[in-house]
Formats: C-alpha cells, structure tokens, sequence
C-alpha cells in the first residue's frame, strides 16, 4: 500500500480495521476469501508465500496455522529488517512493493489483498511481483474493480481517495501478461463488498471514514463515483510463467 504509507490510518478499506485502535479484521471476504485464493492457487504446508501490503497481519497469521511460510511486506509496518531473509522467524519486512528485498525467485506465491489498487505504481509492484516468482509461481489478487470500466475516469478523479486506484480488469489483465503472467482465475466477490460497507454503516452510521483519506471528498462524492464505474470487488489467481513459449522455440 505504498502511496498511502503516511494516510492510510484514515481509511478503513486501506488499514483493514473499523477504527485504527481496532484490531477486528475489516476486508471484504475476511479470512473466507484468503482460503478461497489458498484453494485457487493449490498452496501447501511447506510453501513460502509474501503477503504485500499485509497490514496488521491477519492473513500471515492465519497461513502460518496452515504451515505456510508466510512473510508479510507493508510500507507502513513497524516489521523487521530484511538483513536475514533466509530465517523462518520473519513474519514482517517494512518495504515497498515496487522495491522489495528478496532475491529472485524467492517466493511460491504472492498475495495482495486490498493494496494494488493504492500503489503508486501498481506496473511496477507486478514486475517485481513476477521477479520474486518462481517458475510456477501464484500471484492471488483480491481488490476492487470497476465493473463498467467506462465510468472509471470519475472514480480517478478522487485522488486522495482509496479508490482512485480501482482496477479496470483489462488493463490489469495486459500488464500481468507483459511481466509473464497467465491468468488462471477470476471470480466477482461484490457481494463480500457490499456486506462490508454494510458493516461499516452498522458501526460508524455513514459510509465516511471507509474510503476517504484526507477528507477531502465526502463520502457522498465517493460513492456517486463508484456507482458510475459500479465499483465491485474481485479475487483473481495467475502463473508465473518463466519458460519461453514452445512456438517461439520452434521458430529458432
């Protein structure tokens, strides 16, 4: 979540909390949808696996009961250096997703749930995404998408929101194919999006606070915004693919 590293205690869909005391997981899906993207991606015991923007670390929690080495990356965490990666004790690295501390082909798999769409330079995070891969390995994405890309440009106006960010699924799907990817999965979890914002209305009364910030835009403005792209939510599995394709071979 990198380009909201010093804001994003303000909003709950960035911190992954109701209120930023609050340690109850707030992400549409929960812990549900990080099993359902575990299944997807046919993940192991035994496998290591980088949870990128992890926030406060529920999902790297929750994959270590199931044997998974798990590593969580977030700008903004208080974790520890990445001086000794090679050591299973790590379950946090403060680092950037366009720039992260581990060596090629370091990692089975790749999570980021709720924080491609607030990186600065969302191409830049899948290329080193695709670099930590091995061959074989599985990037599960879990994020919000607009379902009628053409109302998109109204949603990115909103920049100091967290939605500004919100992923056009064919945009996305080019950019994983130029860094060597193949998607494998992608399912609609707009239900699981619309329960959260449900939730969140139950507990703080309005939808402010969800998306925004800084407070610039009102939580009226957002949701105008998103109602045009109909702004849902997705859970997407793709390979890593380093091996060059058998007809480029046979043309040599």
């Amino acid at each position: 979540m990198s380009s909201l590293c010093s804001t994003r205690e303000h909003s709950a869909y960035a911190t992954g909390k109701i209120t930023y005391e609050d340690d109850r997981l707030f992400r549409p899906g929960g812990l549900a949808l990080t099993a359902r993207a575990i299944e997807l991606a046919h993940l192991a015991a035994g496998a290591t696996v980088l949870d990128v923007g992890c926030g406060a670390g529920q999902s790297v929690k929750y994959m270590r009961t199931l044997g998974i080495n798990t590593i969580g990356v977030d700008c903004a965490n208080g974790g520890d250096s990445a001086s000794d990666l090679s050591s299973a004790s790590h379950t946090a690295i403060k680092a950037s997703a366009e720039d992260l501390p581990f060596p090629d082909n370091f990692a089975d798999g790749v999570l980021a749930e709720c924080s491609v769409s607030v990186m600065e330079k969302q191409g830049r995070a899948l290329s080193e995404f695709a670099r930590v891969l091995v061959d074989g390995g599985r990037l599960m994405i879990s994020d919000l998408y607009a379902r009628q890309p053409n109302g998109i440009a109204q949603v990115r106006k909103l920049k100091n929101s967290c939605v500004a960010g919100t992923i056009v699924r064919d945009e996305l799907e080019a950019s994983l194919v130029a860094c060597g990817f193949e998607v494998n999965a992608w399912e609609d979890h707009s239900k699981a999006l619309r329960e959260c914002a449900a939730r969140f209305i139950l507990e703080r009364g309005s939808l402010q606070g969800m998306w925004n910030c800084d407070g610039e835009a009102s939580a009226e403005t957002i949701q105008a915004a998103m109602k045009l792209a109909r702004v849902g939510y997705f859970l997407m599995v793709a390979t890593r693919n380093r091996r060059e394709p058998e007809e480029r071979r046979l043309q040599r």
